[in-house]
């Protein structure tokens, strides 16, 4: 058989295109496959999870019971402290605390929540940066509603605004 000019390219070009498709398309494959065997061979190896899960319960009940001879107890004390960070806050933010109403306690599934709801008066910006002083402060709970209203004072022809907000503590019985 002989070769010419034409079949020569021919071979050579199908060559390039065989190293081009292994390049580009072959090889990533190949790895692709190698490392699906490697997490596979992995979860396989993972068969003792469920000691692993009854470890880790263990030392949640142990953290658990550690974290509760700290736990601050929801009662007229964290309602004072929490009234004593807002009047700090509203005192540095030029707010003020038209309303603080009695704590609502509902005890569920063996959870006490506790819902304080007060009202601040003062600008957007001063009453916004309150409220981010109180979201990051964990002791004093999670803010669970905010309501923002305008009002018309007719007697300054003034506008005031006032928030509401709903802070909930969540304890374990």
């Amino acid at each position: 058989m002989n070769l010419n000019r034409k079949n020569k390219l021919l071979i050579i070009g199908f060559c390039g295109v065989l190293y081009i498709c292994y390049s580009f398309a072959i090889s990533n494959t190949i790895q692709y496959y190698s490392e699906y065997k490697n997490k596979q061979e992995e979860i396989t190896a993972d068969s003792n999870m469920p000691k692993l899960v009854a470890q880790l319960v263990q030392k949640e009940k142990q953290l658990d019971k550690m974290l509760s001879n700290y736990d601050e107890s929801i009662t007229e004390s964290f309602q004072n402290d929490l009234l004593k960070q807002l009047t700090s806050y509203s005192n540095s933010y030029h707010l003020k605390i038209v309303d603080f109403k009695e704590p609502h306690m509902i005890s569920q599934k063996g959870f006490t929540t506790t819902s304080y709801e007060f009202s601040l008066e003062g600008t957007f910006n001063g009453c916004l940066a309150a409220l981010n002083k109180v979201e990051n402060n964990p002791m004093l709970g999670s803010i669970k509603h905010l309501s923002f209203i305008k009002k018309r004072n007719y007697k300054t022809n003034a506008d005031q605004l006032f928030v509401e907000v709903i802070i909930q503590k969540n304890k374990g019985l």
